[in-house]
């Protein structure tokens, strides 16, 4: 079975019958191309194609972005662009094998929470919890207490304006408006 094939040397493509092996040397310029090495050889095949290029680009991008917004917001806030540093991302992780893009954040928290888990405790908010709490929102010591609480605020404060209504709303003889 032939297939096409392309020289590194003179990047030439040429069609070989790979049931023979793999060729030593390349037809058009009888360069060695063969495959025959030590066993100990480091070898790094170069995988770039456009999906890859694609990937990385998109890294790439994200941190030139904000190398930019951190000139912008140094120049609006008036400051030097070393005052902006903060906002610039220097070491986004753009391996296919880590899970997230940043960098795993070791802190105080972070540890404290990393000893609870090995103890076999819980960290953060999961879905039971969540589940259990909007179970007991409206049947515990004090039912809807967090939008009353909103409703009391908003009672408080003096509408700012309103929002056009659509159409059919604001067209209704029955509608009244709240300001």
């Amino acid at each position: 079975m032939a297939i096409l094939l392309k020289c590194p040397a003179c990047r030439e493509k040429f069609k070989y019958d790979v049931t023979d092996g793999w060729p030593d040397a390349c037809p058009i310029c009888h360069t060695n191309i063969s495959n025959k090495r030590d066993d100990d050889d480091v070898v790094v095949p170069n995988i770039l194609s456009f999906k890859t290029k694609n990937n990385d680009k998109v890294a790439r991008d994200i941190m030139n972005g904000s190398e930019t917004r951190a000139e912008l917001a140094a120049g609006m806030a008036g400051v030097p662009v070393a005052e902006m540093s903060g906002l610039k991302i220097t070491d986004l992780n753009d391996r296919n094998d880590a899970l997230f893009a940043t960098k795993d954040i070791v802190n105080p928290v972070t540890q404290q929470m990393d000893m609870i888990k090995a103890r076999g405790g819980q960290v953060g908010f999961g879905a039971t919890q969540a589940a259990e709490f909007a179970a007991n929102a409206h049947t515990n010591v004090e039912p809807y207490a967090g939008a009353r609480a909103r409703n009391r605020i908003q009672n408080a404060l003096r509408p700012i304006g309103q929002a056009p209504l659509p159409r059919e709303i604001a067209d209704n003889p029955n509608y009244r408006s709240r300001v």
